[in-house]
């Protein structure tokens, strides 16, 4: 987890797949970007451009651990 918490965690996902600015939660110095920005790429992967940290959101959802 990059945040702490189950519900941080949530938020976080929430954040990103809905298009909202997240600032990177690891080293809070950049928004963070699409990894892959080709159409055809998938859009589920973000990178922090100032720590290189990879959100890769499929992985952190099915690690979310239960409450």
């Amino acid at each position: 987890m990059y945040t702490g918490t189950r519900d941080r965690e949530v938020q976080l996902l929430k954040k990103l797949w809905c298009g909202e600015r997240v600032v990177c939660p690891k080293c809070g110095q950049a928004e963070l970007t699409y990894l892959h920005k080709k159409a055809k790429k998938s859009s589920c992967d973000w990178i922090c451009p100032a720590c290189g940290e990879i959100y890769r959101t499929i992985r952190m959802l099915r690690g979310l651990p239960e409450d």
